[in-house]
């Protein structure tokens, strides 16, 4: 009877630390949370590309996670900006020719400043290889 005792006071000190709780961001210029695109060409003269994607920030969060997924596999240019009140914008994620095969989720950590908290995070995918391919991004805020 001791033994189990013991062995419940030590799992009593073995507690898993508290959950982070994370929330969808909504899509601007957009309906709901979740945004699906296929990769146009990049910038042109007189055409421009779908290759950002804004998401608003409508509390303080201790950071950002993009969960990206590849519909159709490819390379990717992927970048995760962070704008902030004061028109200053931190990168906090870029990554040239990123390969991502078909269905599998990737899932990219974005950290705000510690002095002010972002209003937007925005999220762009790219590149040339990238053209004419499918994907499906989110953005959480975690507490």
């Amino acid at each position: 009877m001791a033994a189990s005792l013991s062995l419940i006071s030590l799992l009593g000190f073995c507690q898993p630390a508290a959950a982070q709780t994370c929330e969808r961001l909504d899509v601007i210029g957009g309906e709901g949370n979740e945004v699906t695109k296929t990769v146009s060409l990049p910038n042109l003269l007189f055409f421009n590309s779908n290759w950002n994607t804004d998401f608003v920030v409508g509390r303080p969060y201790r950071y950002y996670i993009v969960d990206f997924m590849s519909d159709s596999g490819s390379t990717y240019n992927i970048d995760v900006f962070l704008k902030y009140p004061d028109e200053s914008v931190d990168a906090s994620y870029g990554v040239r020719e990123r390969s991502v095969p078909e269905g599998e989720a990737i899932a990219i950590r974005a950290e705000p400043r510690v002095s002010s908290d972002p209003y937007q995070v925005n999220l762009r995918v790219g590149g040339l290889n990238a053209e004419g391919n499918t994907y499906t991004a989110s953005v959480s805020g975690c507490r």
